[in-house]
């Protein structure tokens, strides 16, 4: 086992691994399926019932707290990673079908610079603490990707590159993991709070969120508009990691005199799912889906968040998340934090409503 899927293993991270699933594990699939579903359905219901509190959000905490209280069972790992990797793609290409191609365009165009700029503070910020609190700079190039750009896939893509060990790439997935639950949580309260419309919390929640899955989530819990828009940044900032990890895999190997890590792959890197996505909305625009057609596909992509989700929260250990120790921890919050008030402000000056 490789010091990568060492750290996932460790972690119970492994839901987010880049290798499509062996036969192995695709005849253990169902059990971890139906343990998702089963979380998401009573996540549906209960929300149904008390109405103030998003389905998303309790399972995420109905999931975290099946595995602190009894440990989900092996077998069921293969069906949760699944959901996690494919079923967030899937929910993802679906939601492309209630936009239009001109609609994602001028959306994604007018916060790339708002992106950028983001990326930029940010990885230089998480660089910098790293080095005042003693950290590995392998650390701070971690929680930077991670942070910068999409969550544990960015720490998983470029931890080979610069030879991260499996404690350090440990540390980095479960310092975003953290802020993930408290991003899905707290954002939307807090954008409720300041009155933000639509386009303006999809916007922040799409620059300064991290994981993919949580940016989704946070954005449908505002609104269905608010979740459109943060899905479109999302997706924008996602493609980023390709030049990011590659000018990462580059420096690194450059300072050691040889490629330190694995080689690089930009074709592994490339986030092909958003090619489905822009194709579904290019189908919307020339008109080949019915009226009818595209809010029920809207609706199991809604659906499939959820289920999403629930994988996340079955996932979370807190005795893992106490393991990691408090430096990173507080490295990877703090950011965070900063990043959510640098992004509101940006959003706040760039006019977007």
């Amino acid at each position: 086992m490789s010091e990568i899927e060492s750290a996932r293993s460790r972690t119970g991270l492994g839901a987010w691994q880049l290798r499509v699933p062996s036969l192995a594990s695709a005849r253990r699939l169902p059990e971890g399926l139906l343990l998702v579903l089963a979380v998401a359905v009573v996540a549906r219901v209960a929300s149904g019932v008390s109405s103030f509190v998003p389905d998303a959000v309790i399972a995420l905490v109905l999931g975290a707290a099946v595995n602190n209280a009894v440990a989900v069972p092996r077998a069921c790992q293969p069906g949760i990673k699944f959901t996690h990797r494919y079923l967030l793609r899937t929910a993802i290409i679906l939601l492309g079908a209630s936009l239009s191609f001109g609609a994602v365009l001028r959306t994604g165009g007018e916060t790339l610079t708002i992106i950028v700029i983001c990326l930029v503070v940010s990885f230089s910020l998480c660089l910098a603490l790293a080095r005042l609190f003693g950290l590995s700079g392998r650390v701070g190039t971690l929680l930077g990707a991670g942070t910068a750009i999409c969550g544990a896939t960015a720490i998983l893509t470029v931890g080979p590159l610069i030879a991260a060990t499996e404690v350090e790439v440990a540390y980095a997935v479960g310092t975003i993991f953290t802020y993930n639950a408290f991003a899905v949580i707290f954002y939307p309260l807090i954008g409720h709070a300041l009155g933000l419309g639509n386009l303006s919390f999809g916007t922040w929640a799409g620059t300064a969120v991290n994981d993919t899955s949580a940016v989704i989530a946070t954005g449908y819990i505002y609104s269905d508009p608010a979740g459109l828009a943060a899905t479109i940044v999302k997706l924008t900032r996602t493609v980023l990691l390709v030049p990011l990890a590659v000018g990462i895999g580059l420096t690194f190997g450059l300072r050691r005199g040889a490629a330190p890590g694995q080689p690089i792959n930009v074709w592994k890197m490339m986030p092909w799912f958003v090619f489905g996505f822009l194709g579904m909305a290019v189908l919307n625009t020339v008109g080949v889906f019915p009226a009818g057609a595209v809010g029920h596909l809207t609706d199991v992509a809604k659906f499939l968040i959820v289920m999403v989700l629930a994988s996340v929260g079955l996932g979370m250990s807190l005795e893992q998340i106490r393991r990691m120790g408090v430096k990173p921890l507080v490295i990877g919050l703090f950011v965070g934090a900063v990043m959510g008030v640098i992004s509101l402000g940006l959003i706040r000056v760039a006019g977007i409503a």
